[in-house]
């Protein structure tokens, strides 16, 4: 396959250009035009600073509670599953 046989049009693979060897991969690329990006879409207005709520700050006491109200799940659901095993152990003997 000779280079100039692509037309302009024709998408070059990667897995084409890397049958090519270095010699027509290098004339491949020169052929290419220059990448094309896309540019990104203009915002319409500018959110002022105003219009952003507050982030919300927990204190120190929602986030202890939360904490231990988490371990006390988790506390529940090890035991649970603690003496359901215990159970099944205590049947099988």
């Amino acid at each position: 396959m000779n280079v100039h046989q692509l037309t302009p049009e024709e998408p070059l693979s990667p897995e084409l250009v890397l049958v090519f060897s270095p010699e027509l991969r290098a004339q491949a690329l020169a052929f290419l035009p220059a990448p094309v990006w896309a540019t990104p879409p203009r915002r319409a207005e500018e959110i002022s600073a105003a219009a952003v709520a507050e982030p919300f700050e927990p204190s120190l006491g929602a986030l202890l509670v939360s904490r231990v109200v988490q371990l006390a799940v988790v506390f529940a659901a090890v035991t649970v599953l603690v003496l359901t095993m215990s159970l099944v152990a205590n049947a099988m003997r």
